[in-house]
């Protein structure tokens, strides 16, 4: 297990607090937008992650067991789900999974607290596009029973 996300300073535990806090503060329009997708897509994590939580990237033998299910349960494509079943957008979060990691980029462009979580964003899209099998993969969160599934490994 690794506790970095990507390039950010910020470790996973550190980047939580920080953005929890930051969701008081940040303005309207990408900031705003920023904290938002990133609470929600470690809440994903959380689930995934199942009884530990995400609190580290798991790497090694961890890693590959999570990569596992998830492909077992979602399947290796990279299509969305054509039944719709599966969200292609946060609950919680003003952008959808496929506009993320422009957004991500946007505020790894600007200075101060805002590129740090471009880069934590960053880190986590790095992290779910390897459990969903590869660069662009995450297009879609698994359904909660699919996150259950995953978490019981």
């Amino acid at each position: 297990m690794v506790d970095r996300l990507g390039s950010s300073r910020w470790s996973v535990s550190e980047a939580r607090s920080m953005v929890a806090r930051l969701r008081h503060v940040a303005e309207d329009g990408p900031e705003y937008d920023g904290v938002e997708l990133f609470i929600a897509l470690c809440d994903y994590l959380d689930q995934l992650h199942g009884r530990i939580g995400f609190d580290y990237v798991f790497t090694g033998t961890e890693r590959t067991e999570l990569v596992e299910a998830v492909q077992r349960v979602r399947g290796r494509s990279v299509v969305p789900d054509p039944k719709g079943e599966r969200l292609v957008q946060p609950v919680n979060a003003a952008v959808t999974l496929v506009d993320g990691p422009a957004l991500t980029a946007q505020l790894e462009q600007a200075q101060g607290w805002q590129q740090e979580l471009g880069r934590a964003l960053h880190g986590v899209y790095t992290y779910l596009d390897q459990l969903y099998g590869g660069p662009g993969a995450f297009n879609e969160l698994l359904t909660s029973s699919e996150r259950t599934r995953v978490a019981s490994r």
